[in-house]
Protein backbone atom coordinates (compact mmCIF):
# COMPACT_ATOMS: atom_id res chain seq x y z
CA UNK A 1 0.00 0.00 0.00
CA UNK A 2 1.42 3.37 -1.03
CA UNK A 3 1.35 6.07 1.57
CA UNK A 4 0.67 9.64 0.65
CA UNK A 5 2.95 11.85 2.69
CA UNK A 6 3.08 14.80 0.33
CA UNK A 7 0.83 17.09 2.30
CA UNK A 8 2.69 20.08 3.60
CA UNK A 9 2.73 21.09 7.21
CA UNK A 10 0.64 24.12 6.26
CA UNK A 11 -2.26 21.85 5.29
CA UNK A 12 -2.44 20.21 8.70
CA UNK A 13 -4.75 21.35 11.48
CA UNK A 14 -1.96 21.80 13.99
CA UNK A 15 -2.72 21.56 17.68
CA UNK A 16 0.96 22.09 18.46
CA UNK A 17 4.30 21.54 16.67
CA UNK A 18 3.97 17.89 17.74
CA UNK A 19 0.28 17.11 17.18
CA UNK A 20 -2.27 17.67 14.42
CA UNK A 21 -6.02 17.14 14.58
CA UNK A 22 -7.93 14.90 12.20
CA UNK A 23 -11.42 13.48 12.69
CA UNK A 24 -11.52 14.80 16.28
CA UNK A 25 -8.32 12.94 17.22
CA UNK A 26 -4.74 14.07 17.63
CA UNK A 27 -1.87 12.51 15.69
CA UNK A 28 1.89 12.79 15.56
CA UNK A 29 3.42 15.44 13.34
CA UNK A 30 6.77 13.63 13.45
CA UNK A 31 5.29 10.37 12.18
CA UNK A 32 4.87 9.82 8.45
CA UNK A 33 1.11 9.38 8.24
CA UNK A 34 -1.10 12.23 7.13
CA UNK A 35 -4.92 12.43 6.81
CA UNK A 36 -5.07 10.66 3.42
CA UNK A 37 -2.93 7.86 4.83
CA UNK A 38 -5.31 7.36 7.75
CA UNK A 39 -8.19 7.19 5.29
CA UNK A 40 -6.30 4.58 3.25
CA UNK A 41 -5.95 2.36 6.31
CA UNK A 42 -9.66 1.60 6.10
CA UNK A 43 -9.02 -0.35 2.90
CA UNK A 44 -6.28 -2.59 4.34
CA UNK A 45 -6.97 -6.22 3.45
CA UNK A 46 -7.30 -8.44 6.50
CA UNK A 47 -7.21 -12.18 7.04
CA UNK A 48 -9.82 -14.11 9.05
CA UNK A 49 -7.18 -15.03 11.62
CA UNK A 50 -6.01 -11.45 12.24
CA UNK A 51 -6.17 -10.08 15.77
CA UNK A 52 -6.30 -6.40 16.71
CA UNK A 53 -4.97 -5.17 20.04
CA UNK A 54 -6.60 -1.78 20.64
CA UNK A 55 -6.21 0.65 23.51
CA UNK A 56 -5.93 4.31 24.37
CA UNK A 57 -2.23 5.16 24.85
CA UNK A 58 -0.66 4.03 28.16
CA UNK A 59 -3.52 1.69 29.03
CA UNK A 60 -1.59 -1.59 28.96
CA UNK A 61 -0.83 -2.09 25.26
CA UNK A 62 2.73 -3.32 25.76
CA UNK A 63 1.67 -5.67 28.54
CA UNK A 64 -1.18 -7.18 26.52
CA UNK A 65 1.15 -7.41 23.53
CA UNK A 66 3.39 -9.71 25.55
CA UNK A 67 0.43 -11.80 26.76
CA UNK A 68 -0.91 -12.28 23.23
CA UNK A 69 2.48 -13.22 21.83
CA UNK A 70 3.00 -15.78 24.59
CA UNK A 71 -0.44 -17.29 23.95
CA UNK A 72 0.20 -17.51 20.22
CA UNK A 73 3.69 -18.96 20.68
CA UNK A 74 2.23 -21.66 22.91
CA UNK A 75 -0.60 -22.39 20.48
CA UNK A 76 1.52 -22.14 17.29
CA UNK A 77 5.14 -22.96 18.28
CA UNK A 78 6.09 -23.62 14.67
CA UNK A 79 5.38 -19.98 13.76
CA UNK A 80 7.39 -18.27 16.50
CA UNK A 81 9.47 -15.38 15.17
CA UNK A 82 12.90 -14.38 16.45
CA UNK A 83 12.13 -10.69 16.80
CA UNK A 84 11.14 -8.10 19.37
CA UNK A 85 7.51 -7.75 20.38
CA UNK A 86 7.38 -4.36 18.68
CA UNK A 87 8.31 -5.94 15.36
CA UNK A 88 6.03 -8.94 15.83
CA UNK A 89 3.02 -6.80 16.72
CA UNK A 90 3.44 -3.69 14.57
CA UNK A 91 1.50 -0.49 15.09
CA UNK A 92 -1.08 -0.19 12.32
CA UNK A 93 -0.76 3.60 12.20
CA UNK A 94 2.97 3.79 12.90
CA UNK A 95 5.64 4.22 10.24
CA UNK A 96 8.76 5.55 11.92
CA UNK A 97 10.07 2.18 13.10
CA UNK A 98 8.33 -0.86 11.58
CA UNK A 99 6.30 -2.00 8.59
CA UNK A 100 2.88 -3.33 9.64
CA UNK A 101 2.37 -4.81 6.18
CA UNK A 102 5.48 -6.95 5.98
CA UNK A 103 4.89 -10.63 5.30
CA UNK A 104 4.54 -12.53 8.57
CA UNK A 105 2.95 -15.78 9.73
CA UNK A 106 -0.66 -16.19 10.81
CA UNK A 107 -2.21 -15.39 13.12
CA UNK A 108 -1.06 -11.80 12.62
CA UNK A 109 -1.50 -9.36 15.49
CA UNK A 110 -1.77 -5.60 14.94
CA UNK A 111 -1.79 -3.03 17.68
CA UNK A 112 -3.52 0.31 17.33
CA UNK A 113 -4.64 3.37 19.24
CA UNK A 114 -7.13 4.31 16.54
CA UNK A 115 -10.82 4.61 17.46
CA UNK A 116 -13.21 2.06 15.89
CA UNK A 117 -14.37 4.32 13.04
CA UNK A 118 -10.78 4.68 11.77
CA UNK A 119 -9.84 1.00 11.84
CA UNK A 120 -9.85 -1.06 8.62
CA UNK A 121 -13.42 -1.81 7.54
CA UNK A 122 -12.62 -5.52 7.63
CA UNK A 123 -12.29 -5.40 11.42
CA UNK A 124 -16.07 -5.26 11.62
CA UNK A 125 -16.34 -8.40 9.51
CA UNK A 126 -16.29 -11.61 11.52
CA UNK A 127 -14.23 -13.44 12.59
CA UNK A 128 -11.54 -10.74 13.06
CA UNK A 129 -10.99 -10.52 16.81
CA UNK A 130 -10.39 -7.32 18.77
CA UNK A 131 -8.86 -7.23 22.26
CA UNK A 132 -9.50 -3.85 23.90
CA UNK A 133 -7.51 -2.96 27.01
CA UNK A 134 -8.66 -0.11 29.20
CA UNK A 135 -7.33 1.40 32.40
CA UNK A 136 -8.52 3.92 34.93
CA UNK A 137 -7.95 7.36 33.35
CA UNK A 138 -6.21 8.93 36.32
CA UNK A 139 -3.34 6.46 36.01
CA UNK A 140 -3.45 6.81 32.21
CA UNK A 141 -2.95 10.56 32.63
CA UNK A 142 0.05 10.07 34.93
CA UNK A 143 1.59 7.40 32.72
CA UNK A 144 1.14 9.51 29.59
CA UNK A 145 2.68 12.49 31.38
CA UNK A 146 5.83 10.52 32.16
CA UNK A 147 5.85 8.92 28.71
CA UNK A 148 5.75 12.34 27.06
CA UNK A 149 8.96 13.17 28.90
CA UNK A 150 10.64 10.16 27.33
CA UNK A 151 9.28 9.69 23.79
CA UNK A 152 10.92 12.02 21.29
CA UNK A 153 7.74 12.11 19.17
CA UNK A 154 5.88 14.04 21.88
CA UNK A 155 6.41 17.45 23.39
CA UNK A 156 7.91 17.38 26.88
CA UNK A 157 5.25 18.73 29.26
CA UNK A 158 6.04 22.07 30.85
CA UNK A 159 4.43 20.97 34.10
CA UNK A 160 2.07 18.35 35.48
CA UNK A 161 -0.55 21.05 36.03
CA UNK A 162 -0.49 22.04 32.36
CA UNK A 163 -0.58 18.43 31.15
CA UNK A 164 -3.46 17.67 33.53
CA UNK A 165 -5.59 20.34 31.84
CA UNK A 166 -4.55 19.22 28.36
CA UNK A 167 -5.65 15.66 29.18
CA UNK A 168 -9.04 16.77 30.49
CA UNK A 169 -9.55 18.90 27.37
CA UNK A 170 -8.52 16.05 25.05
CA UNK A 171 -5.53 18.00 23.76
CA UNK A 172 -3.06 15.13 24.05
CA UNK A 173 -1.95 12.33 21.74
CA UNK A 174 -5.03 10.48 20.38
CA UNK A 175 -7.43 12.97 21.95
CA UNK A 176 -10.01 12.29 24.63
CA UNK A 177 -9.73 9.16 26.78
CA UNK A 178 -13.44 9.49 27.57
CA UNK A 179 -14.40 9.42 23.88
CA UNK A 180 -12.03 6.54 23.06
CA UNK A 181 -13.39 4.17 25.69
CA UNK A 182 -17.01 5.09 25.07
CA UNK A 183 -16.67 4.64 21.30
CA UNK A 184 -15.24 1.14 21.60
CA UNK A 185 -17.94 0.13 24.05
CA UNK A 186 -20.61 1.60 21.77
CA UNK A 187 -19.20 -0.46 18.87
CA UNK A 188 -19.29 -3.74 20.81
CA UNK A 189 -22.15 -5.12 18.69
CA UNK A 190 -20.32 -4.35 15.44
CA UNK A 191 -16.99 -5.79 16.60
CA UNK A 192 -15.95 -9.25 17.76
CA UNK A 193 -14.44 -7.64 20.85
CA UNK A 194 -13.13 -8.74 24.24
CA UNK A 195 -12.69 -6.06 26.93
CA UNK A 196 -9.82 -6.45 29.39
CA UNK A 197 -9.37 -4.13 32.36
CA UNK A 198 -5.76 -3.34 33.23
CA UNK A 199 -6.45 -3.50 36.94
CA UNK A 200 -8.00 -6.96 36.59
CA UNK A 201 -4.74 -8.12 35.02
CA UNK A 202 -2.95 -6.82 38.09
CA UNK A 203 -5.37 -8.64 40.38
CA UNK A 204 -5.56 -11.97 38.56
CA UNK A 205 -3.35 -12.24 35.48
CA UNK A 206 -3.90 -15.96 35.14
CA UNK A 207 -7.66 -15.56 35.20
CA UNK A 208 -7.49 -12.93 32.46
CA UNK A 209 -5.19 -15.15 30.37
CA UNK A 210 -7.70 -18.01 30.63
CA UNK A 211 -10.49 -15.68 29.42
CA UNK A 212 -8.32 -14.50 26.55
CA UNK A 213 -7.53 -18.06 25.48
CA UNK A 214 -11.23 -18.82 25.43
CA UNK A 215 -11.98 -15.70 23.35
CA UNK A 216 -9.15 -16.45 20.92
CA UNK A 217 -10.08 -20.12 20.64
CA UNK A 218 -6.72 -21.34 21.96
CA UNK A 219 -6.90 -24.47 24.10
CA UNK A 220 -3.73 -24.36 26.18
CA UNK A 221 -2.67 -26.76 28.91
CA UNK A 222 -2.46 -25.54 32.49
CA UNK A 223 1.33 -25.73 32.19
CA UNK A 224 1.29 -23.57 29.05
CA UNK A 225 -0.97 -21.01 30.72
CA UNK A 226 1.35 -20.88 33.73
CA UNK A 227 4.25 -20.19 31.36
CA UNK A 228 2.32 -17.38 29.64
CA UNK A 229 1.67 -15.78 33.03
CA UNK A 230 5.26 -16.21 34.20
CA UNK A 231 6.62 -14.57 31.05
CA UNK A 232 4.08 -11.74 31.24
CA UNK A 233 4.70 -10.42 34.75
CA UNK A 234 5.96 -6.84 35.01
CA UNK A 235 9.18 -8.09 36.61
CA UNK A 236 9.83 -10.54 33.79
CA UNK A 237 9.06 -8.05 31.03
CA UNK A 238 11.21 -5.30 32.51
CA UNK A 239 14.33 -7.45 32.08
CA UNK A 240 13.27 -9.05 28.77
CA UNK A 241 14.89 -7.19 25.83
CA UNK A 242 12.29 -8.51 23.39
CA UNK A 243 9.48 -7.03 25.52
CA UNK A 244 10.86 -3.90 27.19
CA UNK A 245 11.67 -1.78 24.10
CA UNK A 246 15.33 -1.62 25.11
CA UNK A 247 16.26 -1.17 21.44
CA UNK A 248 14.31 2.09 21.34
CA UNK A 249 16.37 3.47 24.22
CA UNK A 250 19.51 2.47 22.38
CA UNK A 251 18.43 4.26 19.20
CA UNK A 252 17.50 7.51 20.97
CA UNK A 253 13.75 7.15 20.38
CA UNK A 254 13.22 7.24 24.14
CA UNK A 255 15.12 9.56 26.43
CA UNK A 256 14.70 7.22 29.40
CA UNK A 257 13.24 3.87 30.39
CA UNK A 258 9.49 3.72 29.79
CA UNK A 259 8.42 0.75 31.94
CA UNK A 260 8.01 2.55 35.25
CA UNK A 261 5.85 0.90 37.92
CA UNK A 262 3.01 -1.12 36.42
CA UNK A 263 0.67 -0.45 39.35
CA UNK A 264 -2.80 0.95 40.01
CA UNK A 265 -3.24 4.13 42.05
CA UNK A 266 -0.03 5.99 41.20
CA UNK A 267 -2.21 9.00 40.42
CA UNK A 268 -2.47 9.56 44.18
CA UNK A 269 1.22 10.49 44.17
CA UNK A 270 0.60 13.23 41.59
CA UNK A 271 -2.91 14.69 41.90
CA UNK A 272 -3.65 17.49 44.30
CA UNK A 273 -6.96 17.41 46.17
CA UNK A 274 -8.29 20.12 43.86
CA UNK A 275 -7.19 18.24 40.74
CA UNK A 276 -8.79 15.05 41.95
CA UNK A 277 -12.06 16.88 42.59
CA UNK A 278 -11.90 18.46 39.13
CA UNK A 279 -11.19 15.11 37.51
CA UNK A 280 -14.01 13.41 39.40
CA UNK A 281 -16.42 16.09 38.22
CA UNK A 282 -15.32 15.64 34.61
CA UNK A 283 -15.60 11.86 34.94
CA UNK A 284 -19.12 12.19 36.34
CA UNK A 285 -20.16 14.44 33.46
CA UNK A 286 -18.64 12.23 30.77
CA UNK A 287 -19.15 8.72 32.13
CA UNK A 288 -22.16 8.75 34.45
CA UNK A 289 -24.08 6.37 32.17
CA UNK A 290 -21.08 4.17 31.31
CA UNK A 291 -21.67 0.60 32.55
CA UNK A 292 -18.03 -0.44 33.08
CA UNK A 293 -16.64 0.50 36.50
CA UNK A 294 -13.14 1.89 36.98
CA UNK A 295 -10.80 0.51 39.62
CA UNK A 296 -8.95 3.56 40.96
CA UNK A 297 -6.48 1.71 43.19
CA UNK A 298 -5.74 -1.75 44.52
CA UNK A 299 -5.42 -2.35 48.24
CA UNK A 300 -2.22 -4.10 49.23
Amino acid sequence: MLLCCSLSMDSLDLLSPYLFKYKRRNFLVKDKLRPKDFDALQDVELRPTDIFLCAYPKSGTIWMQQVLIQIMDAAHPEQTEEATNRVRVPMLEGRTADDPFRERPDPRIYRSHLPPDMLPRGVKAQPTKVVYVWRNPKDVLVSLYHFAQSWVMLETPQSFEEFFQQFLEGNVYMGSWFDHVREFYAARDQLNIHFVQYENMLKDLRGEVVKLCDFLGKDLTDEAIDHVVEMSTFKSMKTNPTANYKDFNETDRYKKETMRKGIAGDWKNHFTVAQNEEFDQMFKEKMSDFPLACTWELKK
